[in-house]
């Protein structure tokens, strides 16, 4: 029961956190619509490209819509959408570390990154809420990290 709780909590603080987000993320003009033409296919997974038209806060808005569905994957117990969301996560990563390949502390924030999503699948796997949490709050800490680093001007 205690442990409900701590996961019960550990959601809500996420909830909260992810709505301050999306209140952020709907400041941007930004196109979410992916475009049929440049798109490309990679792990299975339909995923646009980085033009002009789409900038790299695409791909944020884009890892902020999958953040949410494994929040709601996590509090519905549905692992097979929250192992989904969390490998789509891992694409959209994969691509932005391509397009920051130069960047040595923004590789140091994708590794941790990719660690705890890495993690946050196997727990899906396993079906085991408590650790899905877990590492769902480590990859939540990861994106924060890395905001705020870009944010003060570590490019």
């Amino acid at each position: 029961m205690k442990q409900l709780k701590k996961v019960g909590f550990l959601s809500l603080g996420l909830l909260v956190c992810l709505g301050s987000l999306e209140t952020v993320s709907q400041e941007q003009t930004i196109s979410q619509e992916p475009t049929k033409t440049g798109d490309e296919k990679v792990d299975g997974n339909q995923v646009p490209q980085v033009t002009g038209e789409k900038p790299m806060s695409f791909w944020m808005a884009q890892k902020l819509d999958h953040s949410k569905q494994i929040l709601e994957s996590l509090t519905k117990g549905d692992f097979d959408q929250l192992a989904k969301s969390a490998e789509q996560m891992q694409v959209l990563g994969r691509i932005e570390g391509f397009v920051r390949r130069k960047n040595r502390d923004y590789q140091a924030q994708l590794r941790t990154f990719d660690l705890a999503n890495q993690e946050l699948i196997r727990q899906a796997k396993r079906q085991n809420p408590e650790g899905a949490v877990l590492a769902f709050n480590q990859l939540s800490t990861s994106c924060v990290a890395c905001h705020v680093m870009l944010r003060e001007g570590v490019d």
